[in-house]
């Protein structure tokens, strides 16, 4: 099935660690500033000379909200969570992972300003740019895709990114992936506009809702739309719901009510990172055995005509698949038996290439393993909205 097309290689991607990049001048012992030599290297600093016409983020188009009734404008959950769903999920809902800015302009420039929850803006092993940074993409009018424009850094808890821009172009603004937005700012020229755009072309602009890990949520991209889930919205052209919670998505009941209560297109369940493999693990409340089916069935219910994916576990090192992914390829198999219709199972095996470089950790994905993700679950989500006969697929 066709879907991403990838270098052979992808060896333009890959940036290879440069022997002065730890910033010490060893001649004199003393800490150096590679924005001195390379302006590349600096934070982004506002720039822009003028008036500018400024815009709350939240009177722009927003995709990737699935809730109103929530504590804070972005949070990704409505704030009835209860502590029936784990603390990892209450305290991650307000990372912004996955909600999207899209809309035209006929400004020739654009300034964004933001102001992050969390003052963690970086992880030892994921850069600030993707915890709390922005990108943004135009759409290309040519080849209808979107291209990527530019990156937004971060300093403190304050980012700024000014760009010039070609006036009546489509725009799409991926907002952080683990930390929250507290404020969020358009700059556009004092007598330009801001469109909403027309809904997606995939499924009457319902979203797909991703379920899952902190590898859905979006660990470790480099910048946010390089997540996969964005990666696989853009190329779909479908609006994303982003419910990936880090070490935290295990399936408790509660969450099969939230998922079902968004008018999706189709869900994704990506959750076996995060859970034990049997009742008699420790991680009791949160295996397979005893949370997937019933949270399934209840979706199922509350949702009987939407396509489910049932992804098995990614693995960059393409071991054999474990007693999780064993499990839900079992379930899968009674529930077709059953007479169950738009259910797709997503293989762990082939998700990454396998030349073992997709990983930064062994575990959470770099942009280079986010692509071939995006490939194996885009081809999944493709099928599964086409309506056709469902069966296991490989990517």
């Amino acid at each position: 099935m066709a879907y991403i097309k990838m270098a052979a290689v992808c060896a333009a991607s890959l940036v290879l660690t440069h022997a002065f990049a730890a910033g010490t001048d060893a001649r004199r012992g003393a800490d150096v500033d590679a924005s001195k030599f390379d302006e590349n290297m600096a934070v982004a600093k506002a720039k822009r000379q003028g008036a500018m016409k400024w815009i709350n983020g939240r009177d722009l188009p927003l995709e990737g909200k699935a809730f109103s009734d929530v504590a804070m404008w972005y949070d990704r959950l409505p704030s009835n969570v209860t502590h029936n769903v784990n603390a990892g999920v209450r305290n991650l809902k307000r990372d912004s992972a996955g909600m999207q800015f899209r809309f035209s302009t006929d400004s020739g420039k654009l300034s964004f300003r933001w102001t992050c929850v969390s003052k963690r803006i970086s992880m030892g092993h994921m850069p600030a740019t993707g915890v709390s940074g922005i990108d943004v993409y135009r759409r290309d009018k040519a080849s209808g895709k979107w291209r990527f424009v530019k990156t937004g850094r971060i300093s403190g808890t304050r980012g700024a990114l000014d760009i010039d821009w070609n006036p009546g172009d489509e725009c799409l603004v991926n907002l952080p992936l683990y930390n929250g937005i507290a404020g969020f700012s358009l700059g556009i020229e004092p007598s330009a506009q801001v469109k909403p755009l027309p809904p997606r072309s995939g499924r009457n602009g319902k979203p797909v809702v991703f379920y899952g890990t902190s590898i859905t949520q979006g660990a470790c991209a480099s910048r946010p739309g390089m997540s996969f889930v964005n990666i696989v919205g853009r190329e779909l052209d479908v609006p994303v719901v982003n419910l990936g919670f880090s070490g935290s998505g295990v399936m408790e009941a509660e969450m099969s009510d939230h998922l079902a209560a968004i008018d999706a297109s189709c869900y994704v369940l990506d959750c076996l990172w995060n859970m034990g493999e049997t009742k008699s693990s420790p991680k009791k409340g949160r295996n397979v055995d005893e949370n997937y089916e019933r949270f399934i069935r209840n979706l199922r219910a509350k949702r009987p005509d939407v396509p489910i994916v049932m992804a098995g576990k990614s693995d960059v090192f393409g071991g054999p698949p474990d007693p999780r992914e064993l499990y839900v390829k079992a379930l899968y198999g009674k529930l077709k038996a059953e007479g169950w219709r738009n259910i797709v199972f997503l293989p762990g095996e082939g998700m990454y290439p396998a030349d073992g470089e997709g990983s930064v950790d062994g575990v959470h994905p770099n942009d280079y393993g986010m692509m071939f993700l995006a490939r194996a679950y885009g081809a999944a989500v493709e099928l599964a909205l086409s309506g056709a006969a469902l069966d296991n697929i490989h990517p």
